[in-house]
């Protein structure tokens, strides 16, 4: 499906688009919109601000039939695809301290219109400072609906001695997150759900074939949080959640939890492993390999 956006469209051009289409015309809740056309598989939202917004299948044929060509698109909502839609990533896989922290993020048709500054700001959270994270967060933690599942150290731990492959573990708390973001929105459950690619759709399914509830149906796509607005929502809503839990496991146990899994990082988890073996369980994942 394709999504294409184009700010301030001349009258004559919206008004020609008014009169050709003025029997698709549909009613629209949001106040932003002065039309919106539903012309079979295509949405056509002409908002006051003179922005067009074309959605579905055969949205760029649509707009060089009205000459938009010569238009500037919008490339910010470009660079994203089709809303609204629910996008899933997880943080903490690659770390030798702190849990792993899967998150599901819905995020609405509008959010590119609503906040097109916000939308600039927005990418993977690997590309994005600590600071900003926090920052980020703020801005959009009321602006998508989101769940999260932290799979603690000792559970993790625990759960890889049976499972022993992280990537089940990583599928068991995405299904945990979905199943979450949908028992507290039923509304939700016919929304089209992406999710970062970290293992084939045959085996992500295969890898949740003890779970009593399975979410299904859902679009694998490799670095899809820098094609997808609510893939890196959840990305960000992820990395906040995973520093907070740092900072918590630091205060709790009086240790310095280092991010990543450099020679630096292995130098504290062999520290902890040796001054702290009643507690480094807690904080640790066990089956990295510390040797340098």
């Amino acid at each position: 499906m394709q999504n294409l956006s184009f700010k301030k469209v001349t009258q004559k051009i919206l008004n020609k688009i008014i009169e050709e289409n003025k029997q698709f015309l549909i009613p629209s809740n949001n106040s932003n919109i002065k039309y919106l056309f539903k012309i079979n598989d295509l949405l056509i939202s002409i908002y006051n601000t003179n922005t067009l917004l074309i959605q579905g299948k055969k949205a760029l044929e649509f707009s060089l039939k009205y000459n938009l060509k010569d238009h500037k698109i919008n490339k910010v909502v470009n660079k994203f695809i089709t809303l609204p839609n629910i996008g899933c990533d997880e943080v903490g896989v690659g770390d030798f301290f702190g849990p792993l922290i899967t998150c599901c993020a819905y995020v609405e048709r509008d959010f590119e219109i609503k906040y097109p500054t916000l939308l600039a700001e927005i990418t993977d959270s690997k590309k994005i400072t600590d600071i900003n994270i926090y920052n980020l967060f703020e801005k959009i933690k009321d602006k998508v609906i989101w769940e999260i599942y932290i799979l603690e150290n000792k559970k993790y731990n625990q759960a890889f001695d049976i499972y022993k492959n992280t990537h089940i573990l990583k599928a068991i708390c995405h299904n945990q997150a979905l199943k979450r973001l949908f028992r507290n929105n039923n509304n939700l459950k016919e929304i089209p759900i992406i999710m970062d690619q970290f293992a084939s759709e045959k085996n992500y399914y295969n890898y949740l074939i003890d779970q009593e509830i399975i979410i299904k149906d859902i679009h694998f796509e490799t670095k899809a949080e820098s094609k997808y607005l609510s893939v890196a929502c959840a990305s960000i809503i992820a990395r906040y959640h995973f520093l907070e839990s740092i900072k918590d496991l630091e205060k709790e146990y009086n240790v310095k939890l280092p991010l990543g899994a450099s020679n630096n990082v292995k130098e504290y988890v062999n520290k902890y492993k040796a001054e702290m073996k009643d507690k480094v369980t807690s904080f640790t994942k066990m089956h990295f390999n510390s040797k340098k």
